[in-house]
């Protein structure tokens, strides 16, 4: 089993300045050529999609399955859905489809890291082997 939370914030470095001052940059600007209504539904949905930079999500992986926490919502899907996975620098995606497809961003999950890629793509290889020998 393997337990962590990842904070992109807390990593992020000058990303961060980015991720701050371009939204609040919007907003102003919507807020003064447009009022106050377009700029609330502009806060609502820009807010809501950079959310997951500032919250932190928590990950568990065992050998039943994952449980990923955010803020609004848990996820607990066993190994058996996953029939494939992509690793990249920031992490690793789950697909329940063998070959990729525009579903699988829809189906899947992303598993991020917090310094600890190796050991995290190594369980997810075993796991992911298993499952396909059964």
């Amino acid at each position: 089993m393997i337990k962590w939370t990842s904070l992109p914030f807390k990593i992020g470095g000058r990303r961060n300045i980015i991720a701050i001052v371009v939204p609040v940059v919007i907003w102003v600007i919507i807020f003064l050529f447009w009022g106050a209504g377009w700029f609330i539904l502009s806060l609502v949905l820009i807010g809501g999609s950079i959310l997951p930079y500032f919250l932190p999500t928590k990950y568990k992986i065992t050998k039943d399955g994952i449980v990923v926490n955010s803020l609004f919502t848990k996820q607990k899907k066993r190994w058996e859905y996953y029939k494939s996975f992509y690793v990249d620098k920031n992490g690793v995606f789950l697909s329940p489809f063998r070959k990729p497809t525009r579903l699988e961003n829809f189906r899947g999950i992303y598993i991020r890291f917090h310094k600890n890629k190796d050991d995290v793509v190594e369980f997810i290889t075993n796991m992911m082997e298993r499952v396909d020998e059964k």
